[in-house]
């Protein structure tokens, strides 16, 4: 049976705001005049966004049972994530980052009011986490293009051009790449090919809001892996359509994987990228852990 939450008693929340979110203090500043509002005790309210560490926040006040209300994107999501594991507390997401993919793929609405109706209207659900050298994430697990734009796209152009900086910035990238030779072990099957970029994904979506598979959730208890094994990087524009909806049938230069556990390795280390930040090197072990992180999502969010 599915709990809801109503402000009818008074519910304690952590709010914690990434400082380097296009927002920022702004919707610090929103969030603490809508808790107020509506009757809610905000644990950290005499604190500036850039005054703490997201962890010791929890850790200070977990034994409270708060509802820790992140405002970022993705990464700032990660952040927090082993620390709500370890605690069993419930997430209440503010999108408020460049992809907003878990955001997405849940249906949380953009709007931050919205988004913070949920406290009262929002119905908890046990999403999947994915797990990658003992790394746990939400999102995705990528190397290649992917990886090599997030270590050199700068800070201020994502924050004045959202998406388009990292659009921008995979150009540049991509003229002077060369795609990398891999091996992906899965479901006692061996995949050999040469890739532009390896996504490897828990939910639905991942980069800018691109679809890794059509059948793809945060409860199917299954990884989805795309391989893009074009000839030339332009090739790439060809499949957009098809990453845009996730849907492949017939594309020679996409390979696609499904499975509960994968090994990946290349010739040489290579840097990856973990929800959007780089966080480990190959080879990798991915994994899934079913059912393990609450979160407060929309009642009308289909359960697929």
């Amino acid at each position: 049976m599915q709990q809801s939450f109503h402000s009818d008693n008074i519910k304690k929340v952590l709010v914690l705001v990434n400082p380097k979110s296009r927002q920022g203090e702004q919707s610090f500043l929103q969030i603490k005049d809508w808790l107020h509002k509506n009757n809610l005790q905000m644990l950290n309210n005499t604190q500036k966004p850039t005054d703490c560490d997201f962890n010791q926040l929890i850790e200070k006040h977990a034994a409270e049972r708060p509802l820790v209300l992140v405002a970022g994107g993705d990464g700032s999501a990660n952040a927090v994530l082993k620390s709500l594991l370890k605690h069993d507390l419930t997430l209440v997401l503010v999108p408020s980052g460049t992809a907003n993919n878990l955001a997405r793929t849940l249906e949380i609405p953009k709007q931050t009011e919205e988004a913070l109706a949920l406290i009262q209207s929002g119905s908890p659900r046990m999403i999947d986490v994915g797990v990658v050298n003992e790394i746990p994430f939400l999102n995705v697990v990528g190397l290649g293009l992917g990886t090599q734009v997030n270590r050199v796209v700068r800070s201020e152009l994502k924050k004045w051009l959202g998406a388009w900086a990292f659009v921008l910035t995979a150009l540049k990238v991509a003229v002077r790449m060369t795609p990398f030779r891999f091996q992906l072990e899965y479901d006692g099957q061996i995949h050999q090919g040469k890739s532009w970029q390896v996504s490897i994904c828990n939910g639905r979506n991942y980069g800018n809001g691109l679809v890794i598979h059509e059948d793809a959730s945060l409860y199917d208890e299954t990884l989805h892996g795309l391989s893009t094994e074009s000839k030339k990087w332009w090739h790439a524009f060809i499949l957009i359509p098809s990453l845009i909806t996730g849907k492949f049938q017939g594309q020679k230069d996409v390979s696609t994987f499904q499975a509960k556990e994968m090994k990946l390795t290349t010739k040489r280390p290579m840097h990856v990228d973990v929800d959007g930040d780089i966080k480990t090197k190959t080879p990798l072990l991915i994994g899934i852990h079913p059912k393990t992180l609450r979160i407060l999502v929309p009642r009308s969010e289909k359960k697929t």
